[in-house]
This record gives C-alpha cells, sequence and structure tokens, in this order.
C-alpha cells in the first residue's frame, strides 16, 4: 500500500510517500501514518498499534485522529493529547515530528518501538544523520516523560520515520536512492518483518513552497 503526496506551508514545502502493508493473513493494519500541514509547520506522524489486526488498527486510527485535531501543536503537547485519546484502547508507539518553515527546524521524540532517521541533502557541506531518540513506554498506557530534540534542516534532506514492523537496522545503510515513494517502498522491501505489520514513511523537506496537495 502507497500514499504519495505534496504538503505545503505559507513558505516552505515537503513531498513523502508512506509505503506500507499488514501482518500476513490480515486484513487491516495495526500501523498508520501522518502528514498535515498549517501555516508555519508540518506535522509528521507514524503510529504503530500494539500487535497486529483489528484492535491495533483501532488504536492507530484513534492516534491519527487525535492528531488531526490537537490542544496545541508542540510535540509534548501533541503526544500528551494522543495519550488521553488512547487510554481506552490497547495503545500504541508513536514517533512524532514537527518541521518549522520559517525557523528551518525538525524537532521530534518517539515513544515505544519506532524509529527515525534525517538524512542530510546529497549537496552542501558533509553533515551526519540524526537519529530519533525514543523513550521506553506506550502512549495511551505507561507514557513517560517526553524529551523532544530540535535540528536544523535544509532544503534536501530526508526524514525517514518507521514502524517495529521494520528492522531498525535499515537506518545505519546507505539509503536507497530516488523519489520519495522508491525509496519507502526499497525500505519496507529490504527490511520488512514478516512477523508484524510494516510501514515507512520517507518525506524530502523541498524548502520553497510549490504546488497544492494531492
Amino acid at each position: 500500500m502507497e500514499n504519495v503526496g505534496i504538503a505545503n506551508t505559507h513558505s516552505a514545502a515537503c513531498e513523502y510517500a508512506v509505503a506500507s502493508r499488514p501482518f500476513p493473513g490480515e486484513r487491516q493494519s495495526g500501523d498508520a501514518a501522518l502528514v498535515d500541514a498549517d501555516a508555519d509547520n508540518i506535522l509528521v506522524a507514524v503510529v504503530d498499534g500494539l500487535g497486529h489486526g483489528e484492535e491495533a488498527a483501532h488504536a492507530a486510527d484513534v492516534a491519527i485522529k487525535a492528531l488531526r485535531t490537537p490542544a496545541g501543536r508542540s510535540v509534548s503537547s501533541l503526544l500528551q493529547h494522543c495519550h488521553e485519546a488512547l487510554r481506552p484502547t490497547r495503545g500504541a508507539a508513536v514517533a512524532l515530528a514537527t518541521l518549522q518553515a520559517s525557523g528551518a527546524t525538525l524537532t521530534w521524540s518517539g515513544v515505544g518501538n519506532v524509529e527515525g532517521v534525517l538524512i542530510p541533502a546529497r549537496y552542501g557541506p558533509p553533515r551526519r544523520k540524526e537519529y530519533l531518540i525514543n523513550q521506553g513506554g506506550v502512549v495511551g498506557y505507561r507514557m513517560p516523560a517526553v524529551r523532544a530534540r530540535t535540528v536544523s534542516m535544509q532544503p534536501g534532506d530526508v526524514l525517514i520515520l518507521a514502524s517495529d514492523g521494520v528492522d531498525e537496522r535499515f537506518a545505519e545503510n546507505d539509503m536507497p536512492a530516488g523519489a520519495p515513494e522508491q525509496m519507502a517502498r526499497a525500505i519496507l522491501e529490504r527490511h520488512g518483518k514478516e512477523s508484524d505489520d510494516a510501514l515507512v514513511l520517507v518525506l524530502r523537506w523541498l524548502g520553497t513552497a510549490c504546488g497544492g496537495t494531492p
């Protein structure tokens, strides 16, 4: 399953793609993703409902709906809002990032078994990869104190978030080249586990506004 799009703020944009598949034999996936833009920010999230099947898919759906109607846009307030919404469910792991267009910064945090990496653009001065720092816990059940980190971004940088169904070592390897949809598909094919739902979100920061969201 793939989803491809462009998200715009007033001053900047990104292109993104999501590749996912459910646990073999299941019709629904407990993994879900969100890319949502307002005037100056782009919200990016990957949610992994615990386990797989219908209840995991329900938890993921509740989390995505909560993130679409947030009480505040900071990473900590978004995660807390999601935590409250998920209390009646089995809970989820969540990777969450906000990209601020005016400051060209990325603020991100993770709770549970989710992975993330920010890959520098191939051009310009050499920079190192940045990795998501995720904390133990379950959003909706056992929520840790949120620790968010902010890093700078440049046009061409690529953000990748992945659920637990993708081998965490994907971030240590050379990334496949191409458009976000090609990268997401390749990572899922190479590193997706057969023992769980799996989802990969790949987002390239463009830095200047363009087009409309499909």
